[in-house]
């Protein structure tokens, strides 16, 4: 059986980057996360992009390696990059979620805030905050 794994991470999008061109990477990336079983979730604010990719081992290292030779974005800081007991996002719409409103990403902090003690998901809901704050103003 190949473990469950999560891996989280923050990166500044490339500059010359089109609004078309990273609602085509979304377009992608639910597509393509949905249909190999891939939970998370991806969001693109001030210039950051935030992502958390939740799967088997073997499948979550080996797109977290093609996503890190991605030019659409560089300055790639790991938050997490661990085995995980549960994933965290297998209940939260039961798909591979793109966050494109301060509404999506105000329900996925009621979804984490909401779930019992977890170490990975209390986490995540600490590094949501700062993005929260940045769409606010």
């Amino acid at each position: 059986m190949n473990p469950l794994y999560t891996i989280c991470y923050i990166s500044k999008v490339h500059s010359d980057l089109s609004d078309q061109q990273i609602e085509d990477l979304f377009s992608y990336s639910s597509q393509s996360n949905n249909s190999t079983g891939i939970k998370g979730i991806l969001l693109s604010t001030m210039g950051n992009f935030f992502q958390v990719l939740e799967g088997t081992k073997d499948q979550v290292i080996s797109l977290y390696n093609v996503i890190k030779e991605d030019a659409r974005h560089h300055d790639i800081y790991e938050v997490i990059h661990r085995p995980a007991v549960k994933a965290v996002f297998t209940n939260y719409n039961s798909k591979f979620n793109i966050v494109k409103s301060i509404d999506d990403l105000d329900k996925i902090k009621t979804y984490l805030d909401a779930m019992p003690f977890d170490s990975t998901s209390e986490k995540l809901s600490r590094l949501l905050n700062p993005f929260l704050l940045m769409e606010e103003l």
